[in-house]
Order: structure tokens, then C-alpha cells, then sequence
């Protein structure tokens, strides 16, 4: 069983989900037009206006820390990853 729960405590599940959720409205949105069940079709203009007011919300909550470094468990870098010099190489081999 799923613990929803859980799940809703970690802020980047959280806006991953919904940036999900706006690429579903859209699809959904697009699909119905396409098949006759509405009149709504996106323009250039919508999804313009829309991509840029969910990269703005996205921005503003990156800024204020909320979308942080999965690894560590609070706000703040670890210990390591504060005292890099530059990024590790070994991981990626």
C-alpha cells in the first residue's frame, strides 16, 4: 500500500506531481478538441502564458529553498557538499 502520506512531505515529489498534473490537464485538453467533445484549443499565447507562470511559482519556491538537495534531510548542504572544490568525477565512471 501506497503512504500518501509520506509521499506529500517531500516538496519535490509534491512539484513534480504537478507539473505532471499540467502536462495531463494538457493532453486531456488536446485530445477533447481533437475528437469533437470541446471548443478549447491551446494557442501559442496560452501555453506561453502558462509555461511562464509555472517557471515563475517554480522559480519563487527554488528561491525560498523548498526545492532543495534531495540527499540531505534538511534545508541546508551537507557537511561534504559544502566543503567540494569541484564536483566529484568518480561517481560517474
Amino acid at each position: 500500500m501506497i503512504n500518501w502520506g509520506v509521499r506529500f512531505k517531500n516538496k519535490l515529489w509534491v512539484i513534480a506531481v504537478i507539473s505532471q498534473l499540467f502536462i495531463l490537464a494538457e493532453v486531456l485538453l488536446v485530445g477533447a478538441h481533437a475528437i469533437g467533445l470541446t471548443d478549447f484549443q491551446f494557442t501559442e499565447e496560452i501555453k506561453g502564458w502558462v509555461l511562464a507562470a509555472v517557471n515563475a511559482i517554480f522559480g519563487v519556491l527554488a528561491s525560498l529553498g523548498v526545492v532543495q538537495d534531495p540527499t540531505t534531510e534538511s534545508l541546508s548542504d551537507s557537511d561534504q557538499a559544502r566543503l567540494y572544490k569541484k564536483p566529484r568525477s568518480d561517481i560517474y565512471k
